[in-house]
């Protein structure tokens, strides 16, 4: 296929400085991204077994409102009632004092309750460890910290970083046409470096490249879908809202006792595809208002969450179910919009889809942190002869090589380390607020990462962050095994990434032993 050299030549300086612009931020999103497909299990690793308390039978769940709700006067308004959720994998009740109720409070402490053997009551008040919403938060906003209105303003910057985005994908698809199908599988490695970072580019971006235009789209509606809401009310609504509050109902109840064997059972009738992870409940005090929100899971479903989906009720009166939104009994205007949500958060197909996100996600770091390589790789000044003098790099090479390598390693040193020494804080100090250490601890090493990149030199600060890496890898199995931790097979992921690092460093290392003075990764 031939394409006009004028628009090669466009298309192939707009891709260059919009991935650029846009690519050690769209890394830290991608990685962070794959990580928060399993962020449930990482918030488990990271959770002390005091923090766990034991599950009980259905035929206790009853039993167990009664008596938490006749001790705590707070329960008696809201709690969450968790039936096998990762997401709240604490204890089988779970409330909390306050009525702080919007966003995530870092400093919000908890009540668990469950009964033991004999059937007591067992409760406890903890600042829960949940590691897995820093990693979730980075997705979001790529740790750019400060809020706009309800939203994070790394939410706003993300949007506009899409934009350029999806301008990328769109020229290096221009730009591979021509040469598609003789050059798609073809990854020549040897002495030129430069061309082997271009071939895994280039594989990696045509391979992925629908995933990466759900990813993009998507993530333009969800950073500016307060604007497009607010242009339709005004354009094609005369402003009239797009979406009014529900109309209330007067409603009669008999009888305000909970009753959870109940709530199941209706629930089970109208959505049997589905399997109930928990329930939440609010304004339990006011009968008319009172509130359940189920979440529901399933493998074989399109979900509207990045989760679940939800059903709900009052559940004073738990027959009347509003069940609308879920996949099996909506409309085809809302299947297709849940169908939008869930191929961006790949909440769909059990773990099968999420290992293979996982896999899109670190593959889309991959690509971007490649990209960058290359710019830098193709501005890298070469000693030709011996005779030559030693080449002295350009300043903005030497700049952007430093930010690119302190800031997209800096990103998975902070995560693993901070995992890492959360678990250890754990064993040897009694901290309060948890998930303060986590946020504070982020951006500690993530700032040294970058400083120290710029002190001593990209060059020599590759091999060594790769080695730091690799440690906080290695310890975090040996360190699970301290907190009695049960998940086996995140242990064994983390040691087999740990050597994968380990073969970087090394990489690395012969790399920068064996380049000529001047060159562009010369210690």
């Amino acid at each position: 296929m031939k394409i006009r050299s004028d628009l090669m030549k466009l298309a192939k300086s707009m891709h260059t400085w919009v991935g650029i612009s846009a690519g050690i931020l769209l890394f830290i999103c991608f990685f962070a991204g794959g990580l928060s497909m399993f962020q449930h299990q990482i918030s488990q690793w990271a959770t002390p077994q005091q923090q766990i308390l034991p599950t009980i039978k259905p035929e206790q769940y009853n039993e167990l409102i009664q008596q938490v709700q006749a001790k705590f006067p707070a329960t008696q308004k809201s709690f969450l009632f968790n039936i096998q959720s990762t997401e709240h994998q604490y204890a089988p009740l779970i409330w909390t004092e306050s009525e702080h109720r919007q966003g995530f409070n870092l400093a919000q402490h908890t009540w668990l309750a469950s009964l033991d053997s004999h059937g007591q009551l067992i409760t406890q008040e903890v600042n829960l460890s949940k590691a897995g919403w820093l990693i979730e938060q980075l997705h979001e906003t790529a740790g750019i910290p400060g809020m706009v209105g309800h939203h994070g303003l790394g939410v706003y910057v993300m949007g506009i970083v899409a934009i350029l985005y999806f301008l990328a994908l769109m020229t290096g698809l221009i730009l591979l046409l021509p040469t598609l199908v003789k050059d798609y599988f073809a990854v020549r490695t040897g002495k030129n470096k430069k061309r082997f970072w271009l071939d895994a580019h280039n594989i990696v971006g045509i391979t992925s490249l629908p995933f990466h235009i759900i990813i993009c789209t998507s993530v333009i509606v969800f950073a500016f879908h307060d604007l497009f809401y607010a242009s339709i009310t005004q354009l094609a609504l005369n402003g009239k809202p797009a979406f009014g509050p529900p109309k209330q109902e007067q409603i009669h109840i008999q009888s305000t006792t909970l009753d959870i064997q109940n709530i199941l059972l209706q629930t089970k009738k109208v959505a049997p595809e589905y399997t109930v992870d928990y329930i939440e409940f609010s304004n339990l005090d006011q009968p008319q208002k009172a509130a359940a929100n189920i979440a529901l899971y399933s493998d074989h479903q399109m979900l509207r969450s990045a989760s679940n989906d939800f059903v709900r009720m009052n559940p004073y009166l738990p027959k009347k179910i509003n069940y609308s939104n879920i996949s099996t009994q909506t409309d085809a205007g809302n299947t297709l919009v849940t169908a939008l949500f869930s191929l961006h958060f790949g909440s769909y197909g059990g773990y099968t889809v999420r290992w293979i996100y996982f896999i899109f996600g670190i593959g889309g770091a991959f690509l971007f942190y490649s990209g960058n390589i290359l710019w830098i790789e193709s501005r890298a000044k070469k000693q030709k002869f011996a005779h030559d003098p030693i080449p002295v790099q350009r300043k903005d090479v030497r700049f952007f090589a430093s930010l690119t390598i302190g800031m997209c390693l800096g990103c998975i040193f902070a995560i693993t380390g901070t995992l890492l020494l959360s678990c250890w804080f754990y064993l040897i100090a009694d901290i309060k607020s948890m998930n303060h250490f986590f946020l504070y601890s982020y951006y500690i090493i993530f700032l040294f990462s970058i400083a120290y990149t710029f002190i001593v030199g990209y060059a020599k600060a590759l091999p060594h962050l790769f080695a730091a890496i690799a440690l906080s890898l290695i310890l975090m199995p040996l360190t699970s095994f301290f907190m009695s931790s049960t998940n086996i097979w995140l242990n064994i992921i983390t040691l087999c990434t740990a050597f994968i690092f380990f073969n970087f460093y090394q990489k690395a290392q012969d790399r920068a032993h064996a380049a000529p003075k001047g060159s562009l990764w010369a210690k």
